[in-house]
């Protein structure tokens, strides 16, 4: 069910779209299928990688200074990659 939202975080890691281009649209695809219960239909294992992926993503942040709990986007990349693995 969750395949685009996959594939959108196999995009990131690819270098295809930016931590910018990433974080925040994943956020809403995330939302989107959630509340339509598709996630609910997704293999436990996959919902739990996409349910951590919504808070990696949610702890990114672009601006130099950034809280010791957010990220930047290289450090977002090797987490989802991670993750991914």
């Amino acid at each position: 069910m969750s395949q685009e939202v996959l594939q959108f975080a196999k995009d990131f890691i690819n270098n295809k779209i930016t931590g910018d281009e990433f974080a925040n649209p994943y956020q809403e695809k995330w939302k989107a299928e959630r509340d339509k219960g598709l996630l609910a239909k997704d293999p436990a294992e996959l919902n739990e990688k996409l349910s951590t992926l919504f808070c990696l993503a949610d702890q990114y942040n672009p601006d130099l200074y950034r809280h010791y709990s957010e990220f930047s986007a290289s450090e977002l990349k090797k987490r989802v990659s991670e993750l991914l693995k």
